[in-house]
């Protein structure tokens, strides 16, 4: 079979209209609206050859801003969530018509989308925010011996080959609320200044980082957490893989209260479930599981990322003024997939990891006179060093809490510790007489 692999317009139209501030909800698009010399509003509807494979009212809407520097830029007015799935289901019905997909390989597409939204709830997938002073910082239960208090880098802010302290909490957020008001938030807020705090160290070293597979596996750590996996041998793996997609799809039509409740309840475990069957290949174990579903995970990223980049494409040839060069690297770097970063788009990755945000909205303000790459790289670093680390401080702090339960709490533990009884906490002494459980 021969399969096209350009895109045309043919499968689409862009429709211009103007856009009024007051037309827009959105405090960040309003800001951006605020900012610009014009702004027009673009919206794509399906043509006529795959309008049946959507629904009736389908369409995509963004905002085309033209800065000062007279490049246009567009942005999303739509809701994460919503656009996320508009471009997937623009994108398959393109793909079908462009490559003639199979049933099969229609329904691989589905599913796997399914599987993507669902996947939140596996423990390895991470979806920390730290968006907060209270999700970087450790309490005292959880603190290794150095005694460190929060899950920062021990490398922030540092340049490579310098000498100087690493940023302390406190420095994240006096630099993140500087570079926020340079980018035009007026008076940002908590969110947004830890955010822009670990944009400003970003571009104080970005990561000079080349080679594709080195790439994949930055993109991969930043996504999941390896830890308590077990890798099987290919076909074994996918005896397994073949289990789990036909559980999932046999729950496609539940809500994600229902999905949640099944496959991670507190009376379930999906896990347990396809480790305990039998198996061609002998015993099974919940870490060959663990590893099947968190590559499966990762494959459900490609086939998303493979729609968002046929919708997005055709979105961009539909546009009745073609984009300029330097338009059209903007765009393409936020919207197609790129090679740096594994041949994702970043807006894909943008909706896992919060620290993207900032740097791709610079990029699409027209501050863009800094190493994005590299900066983008060093961003994902950052996020997976910060969640092993957030990760084993809650560990500590939860076995340190279920330790001191015999003394009366964690308190009362740490009012032992202070009065030079730790000798006894050690040895598990919790005789009333001795005033442990007042």
């Amino acid at each position: 079979m021969v399969r096209k692999t350009t895109l045309s317009d043919q499968y689409g139209t862009v429709r211009i209209e103007h856009c009024d501030y007051w037309d827009l909800e959105c405090p960040i698009l309003r800001k951006a609206h605020k900012a610009a010399d014009s702004a027009l509003i673009c919206r794509w509807r399906p043509a006529d050859e795959i309008s049946d494979q959507l629904p009736d009212d389908f369409e995509l809407k963004f905002l085309c801003l033209k800065g000062k520097d007279s490049v246009r830029r567009l942005l999303p007015m739509t809701g994460s969530d919503l656009l996320l799935t508009n471009l997937f289901a623009g994108g398959l019905s393109i793909l079908n018509r462009n490559q003639d997909l199979s049933a099969a390989e229609r329904s691989s597409y589905r599913l796997m989308f399914h599987f993507f939204q669902r996947i939140k709830k596996l423990n390895n997938h991470l979806e920390r925010n730290f968006a907060s002073s209270q999700d970087l910082t450790v309490k005292r239960s959880g603190r290794e011996t150095s005694g460190r208090k929060t899950v920062l880098p021990e490398y922030l802010g540092v340049a490579y080959g310098g000498e100087e302290a690493p940023w302390s909490l406190d420095r994240l957020q006096t630099e993140g609320k500087l570079l926020a008001k340079e980018c035009g938030i007026e008076n940002p807020d908590r969110k947004e200044t830890i955010s822009y705090g670990f944009f400003a160290a970003a571009k104080t070293s970005p990561m000079q980082l080349t080679n594709s597979e080195g790439i994949e596996f930055l993109v991969r750590i930043a996504l999941y957490n390896e830890q308590n996996t077990v890798r099987c041998d290919p076909e074994c793996q996918h005896w397994i893989e073949d289990r789990i997609l036909t559980a999932i799809e046999e729950h496609m039509g539940d809500t994600q209260e229902e999905f949640d409740n099944w496959f991670a309840g507190p009376k379930n475990s999906f896990l347990t479930q396809i480790s305990k069957r039998k198996s061609p290949f002998g015993k099974l174990n919940n870490g060959m599981v663990r590893w099947t579903l968190m590559d499966l995970g990762w494959k459900a990223y490609r086939y998303v990322g493979n729609c968002i980049h046929a919708q997005m494409r055709c979105f961009q040839n539909a546009l009745p003024a073609p984009l300029n060069q330097s338009e059209r690297k903007i765009y393409e770097m936020i919207y197609l997939k790129q090679d740096y970063l594994g041949d994702f788009p970043l807006l894909l990755l943008k909706e896992r990891l919060p620290l993207l945000t900032a740097p791709m909205l610079s990029v699409l303000s027209g501050d863009d006179d800094f190493d994005f790459v590299g900066t983008i790289h060093q961003l994902l670093y950052y996020y997976s060093d910060m969640t092993d680390n957030r990760r084993g401080a809650d560990r500590r702090t939860q076995f340190f809490s279920k330790a001191c339960r015999p003394f009366g709490g964690v308190n009362n533990a740490y009012n032992k510790l202070v009065s030079n009884d730790i000798s006894k906490l050690a040895m598990g002494d919790t005789r009333d007489d001795e005033g442990w459980n007042d």
